[in-house]
């Protein structure tokens, strides 16, 4: 059966470990002395303390992490639901565009046939008219 260290044993070790977390000739004597306990037991709690603190400090990084790519993760999802939702916008407004073109082409089609000219020319001859030339309203309309 295992003997457990008394409260004054451990705390004359915690403070040691405290002090220095790796035991010198000198100091593992004065502890054998303070606390009545032989070199190897004291030397296996030092050993298991230094684990013990490797392994807490791994956790501790490995929480970290865990939430920096939680974060990460976030964000990224975010970007591919704005990335969707500009892409959908992206395809409506380029279907709003084929449907102008279209409407745009069949006006200049019904213009032509009223007029006997080509839609083109027919549609010129309407903003030369109705802007003059030289107007900035008329440089700022699109050409096909």
């Amino acid at each position: 059966m295992v003997k457990r260290f008394q409260d004054y044993q451990i705390d004359a070790l915690k403070s040691a470990f405290k002090q220095s977390q790796h035991l010198t000739k000198n100091k593992k004597i004065e502890l054998v002395t303070a606390t009545g306990l032989d070199v190897e037991q004291i030397t296996s709690w030092f050993n298991r303390n230094r684990a013990q603190k490797r392994a807490r400090k791994s956790i501790g990084d490995l929480e970290l992490t865990k939430a920096e790519l939680h974060q990460a993760l976030q964000t990224l999802r975010e970007g591919q639901e704005r990335e969707a939702g500009l892409q959908k916008e992206l395809q409506a407004r380029k279907k709003k565009e084929a449907e102008l073109r279209a409407e745009n082409q069949d006006l200049k089609h019904q213009l032509a046939i009223v007029g006997g000219e080509s839609g083109d020319s027919q549609f010129d001859h309407f903003l030369w008219s109705s802007h003059g030339p030289g107007s900035t309203q008329s440089n700022n309309l699109p050409r096909s």
